[in-house]
């Protein structure tokens, strides 16, 4: 087991990682962004005095005791309950239907299923969340299911499905430090601490407050790139794709998806985010190859559903239709999300130099190395010092794909722990890897050696990681392990 952790993170550094989650789960107990800010802005504003206590104990605490603070105080304030008819809504339900639905909740109710639904709790979890029993949590979930789904007409997983789509997928957390400085400062203050001059927010360059205006505008992505298209315009005619060996992005500079919704459209779900795959190493890993017999993928819907917008590296702008791709556009579409969530992760600013943090770079590019015949690199008894669990998504061909973005959880001394305890036991060894198949989602674990070494640890399942995305040098982790890292990252 590891004799020396990680530096606790700062207050900052942590709603900086963590942020964008609470926010996501406040939206859906509130049902608005300045709602959700100002919810979230008041948790972090009372959580800020005891955050020293809570980083003796570690990041997985961290989580949970935000979360409780959270729901108390979206429990202590008085939501006015909006009363609608409780006519059943046709699918597929609107957004103005989904938060009509969640306001016939009460505060209890609606907690325990968001908690479940949308963070993927267990009825134990939100039964703390909820300072509950666990058996009272889990009437007000299954009431809430009961009201929510009977009146959209869905079965959990589809509402599961509803939930994730509705607030925005990547909220900034730019507004929640500053304004908590205000009351971090009166506190200390009142505690006589000696701590003039010293600024509660990090130097952060995160641009923008949550969106306003329309509710119904979907937020883009944080940092998407100019273009010099936008699904606006007029669109010219598609054309035929073209099958080509180069990389794209020798003659292409940004690629935009345009979601058809009229009348025969077999488009399904959420609207794309209005951003541009636009790096280049993210443009290369689009797979738009023309149409076949169709026959590989046959479950899938076929029909008018998007279309690409391609500006060439000239200037000029083509279309593709996507029913002119490969098993309608449906690949193609899951290679674009995929790209997209990518694109910005090698800016990730937790992965800055001197941060308490690591970031997750995208594995874009990255591929397990041939065998070779190095030693394996990570013997028994290596300590990890810092290390950060991220799930990136895959895209699957044979499903209709939806946007999933990054997932990222940083490690406390618990989690650290449990993987130096399982170095302790064996180190990395000579051996094929995992045997599972590979799913929706590559699990990587970005860590910092105590001799500064930097390396990434990937796996399709949790269970057998590659050392620096070699093949033949493997690290098979305890069951403990596995179901941690599953549980931090929320993985299905």
């Amino acid at each position: 087991m590891a004799d020396r952790f990680a530096e606790p993170p700062s207050f900052d550094e942590y709603v900086v990682a963590r942020g964008a989650d609470l926010l996501r789960t406040a939206w859906l107990l509130v049902g608005d962004d300045r709602g959700a800010e100002d919810l979230v802005r008041t948790t972090l504003a009372r959580s800020w005095p005891q955050w020293r206590h809570l980083s003796h104990v570690g990041a997985g605490s961290y989580d949970a005791e935000l979360r409780r603070a959270l729901v108390e105080t979206y429990l202590r304030r008085r939501h006015a309950r909006v009363r609608r008819s409780a006519e059943r809504v046709a699918d597929p339900p609107s957004r103005a239907d989904v938060l009509g639905a969640l306001a016939e909740l009460g505060p209890r109710e609606r907690v325990a299923l968001v908690l479940w639904t949308f963070d993927g709790l267990s009825d134990g979890q939100v039964a703390a969340a909820l300072d509950d029993d666990v058996a009272a949590a889990r009437r007000h979930r299954l009431h809430a299911l009961d009201t929510v789904g009977g009146r959209l007409s869905l079965d959990e997983d589809r509402l599961r499905v509803v939930l994730d789509a509705l607030p925005p997928q990547d909220p900034s957390v730019a507004g929640l430090l500053e304004q908590t400085r205000p009351y971090a400062a009166r506190w200390r203050g009142v505690r006589g601490w000696a701590l003039g001059g010293v600024a509660l927010v990090a130097a952060v360059a995160i641009g923008g407050i949550l969106a306003g205006g329309d509710p119904d505008r979907v937020a883009p992505l944080p940092t998407p790139q100019p273009s010099a298209v936008t699904c606006r315009d007029s669109l010219a005619p598609p054309t035929p794709p073209q099958a080509t060996t180069e990389p794209l992005s020798r003659t292409v500079s940004a690629v935009l998806v345009c979601a058809q919704t009229d009348e025969g459209s077999v488009w399904s779900g959420s609207l794309p985010p209005d951003a541009p795959v636009s790096e280049p190493l993210a443009v290369d890993a689009l797979v738009l190859a023309p149409r076949t017999s169709g026959t590989e993928c046959p479950d899938l819907p076929t029909g008018p559903a998007f279309r690409l917008v391609l500006l060439g590296t000239d200037g000029a702008v083509r279309t593709y239709a996507n029913e002119g791709l490969a098993c309608n556009g449906w690949p193609a579409l899951a290679s674009y999300y995929t790209a997209l969530a990518e694109q910005g992760a090698g800016s990730d600013i937790l992965g800055a130099p001197g941060s308490q943090f690591l970031g997750c770079p995208t594995v874009l590019g990255k591929s397990l190395a041939p065998p070779g015949l190095a030693p394996p690199s990570l013997p028994r008894g290596t300590v990890l010092e810092a290390a950060t669990a991220c799930l990136h998504p895959r895209a699957v061909a044979t499903a209709v794909p939806r946007f999933r973005p990054i997932r990222t959880n940083v490690m406390g001394a618990p989690q650290l722990a449990q993987l130096n305890a399982d170095l302790a036991r064996r180190g990395s060894r000579t051996q094929a890897g995992s045997t599972c198949t590979a799913g929706t989602s590559l699990f990587v674990v970005e860590a910092r050696l105590q001799n500064g070494r930097m390396l990434e640890l990937s796996s399709n399942c949790a269970d057998v990681f590659s050392v620096d995305w070699q093949s033949r040098d493997n690290w098979a982790v305890s069951t403990q392990t596995r179901d941690m890292l599953r549980a931090l990252l929320v993985a299905q």
